[in-house]
């Protein structure tokens, strides 16, 4: 990668680079010349950089990391296994039978001796499921026999499990199959980790990743955590949805990890399916989320020369907002919650628009006794079930109610718009600050401190004014930019 442009590791550092993660074990293989791994972590500290190493552990399948180069290997060794789905597929990507894991603890012992202590990223493809809203899991002989043993079930249960996998319905049978996945990912990673304590392990969580991809997130809250995005092209980033649905799911991952040990995952998969303003853009939601270390990758390809001047100054701008906002907790009416029906469940589409009416929003483990809670769709079938309750929250779902246990909105924005005007009154009652225009804009509320930090989803400018009290405060943002205002 770094012969594909002239003076790459002069650009990074210009524009405010300090670390660079080089992957070096790949599903079974160390794909790179010895002599030319070291020249390049040789380069990398020549020019100031600190190197750290990362793995594809499991394989993302044929070709995904870069299809244009034949020289990569895209499949792991034959003596490992593939994966045979209870929606009948069978692949190579997002699986492991052993000696799969044994082998990737044999790769981190291996570059111990040869490099000394290092920071070891394991990537997204590290989860029992090929994509966000699939529940994972593997229904070889092996793995048949094994759960069932282990979940204490009879043989007679395994056509009951898998009817319930192919339905999507939360059952004793699919929370047991989804915990015994979790299990054995979780017990992955510890072998990992234990290979070489002097090595810090962490997880790169997919964007929405969880239980149902065999990742229990109570399980990585001292690790080194990347926080699961998306968004890899602009075709998929530009929707004001994604967006928000973007915001949401690093706003969850954060409520399983360190801010000091939160990585984020900006990405532009291949390297020029993204724009650099799109790209750019995404930096605030790692400011938003108090994630404190940006990585940006794109596969085995570098992010082209030009991108770095449009990067670089917005790093510069997000670094000095985030310095007065690290720590400081988001405060407000509207409530993300994303509860164990949502996460064991197939289907990533959380219910995250809301985020975009210029209202503030706080991330809560539980439903809270104050404001309104947006339910996605499992969340707000379990309360309909009486399975998850209410301790005063107003609750917000896309479905219907046959009980008025939650308010019907549906998920569109002109819907929630004409929500929001229903209760503008109390916004101004109680000083909560909002954003006058009807136009999608993420506000984050920070009490503590005075500030308010804008976000515009749209791509042209806007002037707009925020409303806090007796206040009224005029701003203008760039299309896509942001702002830090007082409030």
């Amino acid at each position: 990668m770094f012969e594909q442009y002239d003076s790459l590791l002069d650009i990074w550092k210009d524009a405010g680079v300090t670390d660079a993660w080089l992957g070096v074990w790949y599903y079974g293989h160390f794909p790179y010349p010895w002599d030319e791994f070291d020249y390049w972590l040789f380069q990398l500290k020549e020019h100031g950089f600190r190197p750290h190493l990362g793995s594809v552990p499991f394989c993302h399948g044929g070709g995904s990391l870069d299809p244009l180069d034949s020289e990569f290997p895209n499949l792991p060794p034959k003596h490992w296994k593939t994966a045979k789905r209870w929606n009948g597929s069978e692949n190579w990507g997002w699986s492991w039978h052993s000696p799969a894991d044994v082998e990737g603890a044999e790769a981190i012992k291996t570059l111990y001796k040869r490099y000394g202590a290092f920071n070891y990223f394991l990537d997204d493809d590290f989860r029992f499921s090929s994509s966000p809203a699939e529940i994972g899991g593997c229904i070889c002989d092996e793995c048949k026999a094994d759960f069932l043993k282990t979940s204490g079930l009879d043989a007679s249960r395994w056509n009951e499990t898998l009817d319930d996998l192919r339905n999507n319905v939360d059952t004793p049978l699919l929370r047991a199959w989804v915990d015994y996945f979790c299990d054995r990912l979780t017990q992955c990673f510890r072998t990992y980790r234990d290979a070489v304590p002097q090595v810090d392990v962490g997880i790169m969580v997919m964007y929405m990743g969880c239980e149902r991809g065999g990742i229990r997130l109570d399980d990585y809250r001292d690790a080194l955590f990347r926080v699961g995005e998306g968004g890899f092209s602009d075709s998929w980033f530009e929707s004001t949805k994604f967006k928000t649905i973007e915001l949401f799911s690093s706003l969850f991952h954060r409520r399983f990890c360190d801010p000091g040990r939160a990585f984020s995952e900006t990405t532009v998969f291949p390297e020029r399916k993204l724009s650099a303003e799109n790209m750019a853009a995404k930096l605030s939601v790692s400011t938003i989320s108090d994630v404190r270390n940006t990585c940006f990758m794109s596969g085995l390809r570098a992010i082209p020369p030009e991108y770095w001047p449009i990067l670089s100054k917005r790093m510069a701008l997000e670094k000095k907002f985030h310095a007065k906002l690290v720590g400081q907790k988001l405060r407000g009416p509207f409530k993300h919650y994303y509860g164990p029906a949502s996460r064991y469940l197939g289907g990533e589409n959380a219910y995250s628009l809301f985020l975009a009416l210029g209202t503030p929003f706080e991330v809560c483990d539980e439903i809270p006794k104050d404001g309104w809670t947006f339910l996605s769709d499992p969340d707000a079938n379990e309360v309909e079930r009486g399975g998850l309750s209410s301790p005063g929250s107003t609750l917000i779902a896309r479905v219907r109610s046959s009980s008025d246990r939650f308010i019907e909105v549906p998920e569109d924005i002109d819907a929630l718009f004409k929500f929001r005007r229903s209760i503008v009154s109390e916004l101004q009652k109680n000083s909560i600050p909002y954003v006058e225009e009807e136009t999608p804009i993420v506000l984050a509320w920070y009490p503590d401190v005075k500030l308010a930090y804008l976000w515009n989803l749209n791509n042209s400018e806007i002037q707009l004014h925020v409303r806090a009290g007796e206040k009224r405060i005029a701003t203008k943002l760039e299309g896509r930019g942001s702002a830090l205002i007082e409030i």
